[in-house]
């Protein structure tokens, strides 16, 4: 309990916006006093405890954490929830959150996964009808005010850089959404340039976790994670990087794209690249069908409705949807073959003439 009473202090000090000196004036002691009781490094003596108790407007127990333990297996149950959720929970968690918020108010692993979920569910689904509205400005400025609190008090790196990355998305979407609405991009610029500020506050690539645990002495286990992430971020890359190339350069880039995944992963398990490895397959059918070679299109299409399958009746690729069916919200409540069948019959452009041939047919008869 000694050690909790100096942590309680400084939260409840913090979340009141109460400096130690003002604290001190109304105990009678010295700010330095504070400061010692916050960082554990001395006590308040035990008549002390019910005034500390009644400025804050609190039980001695609640001061002391007598009742931590409960709330602390609380709150590692609404953690769990959110980190075990399927993308069909999304409501029935943020509901949950939305409850988790109001009765801890200062635990910022709830606040981090609480703004994660207004932006996934609030904002993201919003109509173009209710962001124009401006329906959407109450969410994002309680999102906004989470960000704050979590970069003013927060002293845990994992949760302040996580909240920096759902900043970056929430202004990045809000640039996106309005500025293609309104074609008035020099007008919302502002959200790119605090875009910009909040990401430049990041380590680079070359001070990840993946690239400084590379030394270790399970060297292939660290190195494969790393190779894992940098190629979920090489394809999100190359997929923007080359989308003015022409037909024949890009089939180049993703067929060299396709082998290095082949290389990574020789077993054929892509891991968290699973996904990845589908959207190529599905990209090269029917970027070799505008290039004219119906055969390799046809090869590529039937491939990636295969690996559809194969996704589909692989238990652990569950997991890993996230990260697919983040690139669109309508296809959230899909499978993987339930989304190509989707996007090679209504996305992929794709001839007429393409589409009656016999062996399309079975493709598609094959995902549905």
């Amino acid at each position: 309990m000694a050690i909790c009473l100096g942590e309680n202090i400084r939260r409840l000090r913090q979340e009141r916006g109460i400096t130690q000196e003002i604290l001190a004036d109304f105990l009678g002691v010295t700010f330095q006093s504070v400061s010692r009781w916050e960082r554990g490094d001395s006590y308040p003596d035990m008549e002390l405890l019910p005034s500390i108790a009644s400025f804050f407007k609190i039980s001695v127990d609640d001061l002391l954490g007598v009742s931590k333990a409960q709330n602390e297996q609380q709150i590692n149950a609404c953690i769990e929830l959110y980190d075990t959720m399927k993308l069909k929970d999304l409501p029935f968690v943020f509901n949950e959150y939305k409850k988790a918020v109001k009765e801890f108010p200062g635990d910022f692993r709830i606040l981090v996964r609480y703004m994660q979920l207004l932006q996934e569910v609030k904002i993201r689904r919003l109509s173009i009808s209710e962001i124009l509205s401006g329906d959407y400005e109450k969410t994002s400025e309680e999102i906004s005010k989470i960000y704050d609190s979590i970069q003013k008090h927060c002293t845990v790196d994992s949760i302040r850089i996580w909240s920096k990355a759902v900043m970056i998305s929430h202004l990045m979407w809000k640039y996106d959404c309005i500025c293609n609405e309104e074609g008035k991009y020099q007008v919302f610029d502002e959200y790119l340039k605090q875009a910009d500020e909040i990401a430049n506050t990041l380590p680079s690539m070359c001070n990840s976790r993946e690239m400084m645990l590379n030394d270790r002495k399970d060297y292939y286990k660290t190195h494969k994670g790393t190779l894992e992430e940098l190629m979920f971020l090489l394809q999100d890359e190359l997929f923007g990087y080359c989308s003015e190339y022409s037909v024949k350069d890009r089939i180049i880039q993703y067929e060299s794209l396709q082998r290095l995944l082949s290389l990574v992963y020789p077993d054929g398990d892509f891991g968290k690249n699973c996904f990845n490895c589908l959207y190529n397959l599905g990209h090269l059918g029917y970027l070799y069908q505008q290039a004219g070679d119906d055969g390799k299109a046809l090869g590529y299409l039937k491939e990636a409705a295969e690996y559809a399958k194969e996704l589909d009746g692989n238990p652990d690729a569950s997991g890993k949807e996230k990260r697919f069916y983040n690139y669109g919200a309508v296809y959230r409540e899909t499978t993987a073959s339930e989304f190509m069948k989707i996007v090679m019959t209504e996305h992929y452009p794709l001839s007429d003439e393409f589409k009656e041939k016999a062996e399309f047919r079975e493709i598609i008869e094959l995902l549905s």
